[in-house]
């Protein structure tokens, strides 16, 4: 197997990745900007998208203080980005970015819900995919499960637009305010939604504690994927380190693969330090969790056959700021891996550092440079 197509470029001022994907007829960038992320380097970006600009992009996620985020959110919007914007608040200065998806070559039709782009239907010869964003409940008033059912409403209502449902959804993110006090009533909220809606495939999914400028009890994302006759295929990928999420209350598979005929794409859902058994390993030792954390990564890659080049984006979570230095000297052990590091609270209090991956694989007769 080979790589999926890729271009890594240094895109002033900082440091930035942009890494492509062909799927049938149209491509795929995702873009990884680390801070400082302005408009000049925003529209730097765009300027190396395979074509269509501003208009290409489908989703924004802008991580960093709230005075960052207000400042990364200006610079998108000056620069003619009209997609809906998922912002999370991390506790750390340091660290932090944007990460923006664009389809070029396709057309993209937006998805309104109470008046805003909530996100794009797309729809290629072997697949209808919708990228969803910036969902949030209507009231922060609302308890946590209450604003947790809108949320999952919101979802639903947007899809149905798109001539989908829940049962398409191959990705999740959830992320919840304060969520070490009310994990077990947000997985309550989700497993009643999926018995009720008989979703038998668990979508790959991140759920990560951290505020939102909006002030709910948390905001969500979503991608889903409906396949033509014939078409992309869908199917889990198992953890070989880790057992099943669901056995220890958690509606989430550990990964996901989509493929169509020209390339795979592996959704790696937030992955932590969690022994076989299912309870955390390494407690206390910040370094043992990322290596651990990384094993498994490594576990799933494999699986897949797939590898760390593969990587098209990645999000690295840490309870505590000061740990992450020894992320990055972690990080000089692999090759260049875009990503963004965000300050915020893991699922367990004992849980210290987690990390998502999107990875890409073409086929080999699908490969063009």
């Amino acid at each position: 197997m080979q790589s999926a197509v890729f271009s890594t470029s240094s895109i002033s001022p900082g440091p930035a990745t942009l890494r492509t994907i062909v799927h049938p007829g149209w491509i795929e960038s995702q873009i990884t900007l680390q801070e400082p992320a302005d408009e000049p380097g925003i529209r730097s970006a765009l300027e190396r998208l395979p074509d269509g600009g501003a208009e290409a992009v489908i989703g924004v996620d802008l991580f960093g203080t709230h005075a960052q985020i207000s400042r990364m959110e200006s610079s998108v919007r000056r620069a003619g980005i009209a997609a809906p914007v998922t912002a999370v608040v991390s506790t750390s200065p340091t660290g932090g970015g944007l990460q923006m998806a664009a389809a070029s070559g396709i057309e993209r039709t937006p998805l309104f819900l109470d008046g805003e782009i909530a996100g794009y239907v797309l729809e290629d010869a072997e697949a209808r995919h919708c990228i969803l964003g910036g969902l949030r409940p209507r009231d922060a008033r609302a308890s946590r499960e209450e604003q947790t059912e809108d949320v999952f409403s919101s979802i639903e209502k947007t899809l149905a637009l798109a001539g989908m449902g829940f049962e398409h959804v191959v990705r999740t993110w959830f992320y919840n305010d304060k969520i070490l006090d009310w994990y077990a009533g947000f997985n309550g909220v989700r497993t009643g939604y999926f018995t009720r809606h008989g979703i038998r495939r668990m979508p790959a999914s991140t759920g990560i504690g951290a505020p939102n400028p909006a002030g709910t009890a948390l905001v969500a994302k979503a991608v889903a994927v409906r396949p033509a006759d014939g078409g992309t295929r869908i199917r889990t990928v198992r953890s070989p380190l880790q057992c099943d999420a669901f056995a220890y209350g958690s509606a989430f598979c550990r990964a996901l693969e989509v493929a169509d005929s020209r390339s795979r794409t592996l959704y790696i859902s937030g992955t932590a330090s969690i022994e076989p058994g299912g309870k955390s390993a390494r407690q206390g030792d910040p370094a043992g969790q990322i290596g651990l954390t990384m094993d498994v990564v490594r576990g799933i890659l494999d699986e897949a056959g797939m590898k760390m080049e593969d990587v098209t984006r990645a999000i690295a979570y840490f309870r505590d700021p000061a740990h992450l230095p020894l992320w990055q000297d972690y990080c000089r052990l692999l090759p260049p891996l875009p990503h963004v590091s965000v300050g915020c609270h893991v699922c367990r209090e004992d849980l210290l550092f987690e990390i998502e991956l999107d990875v890409s694989r073409a086929h080999p007769a699908g490969r063009t440079e």
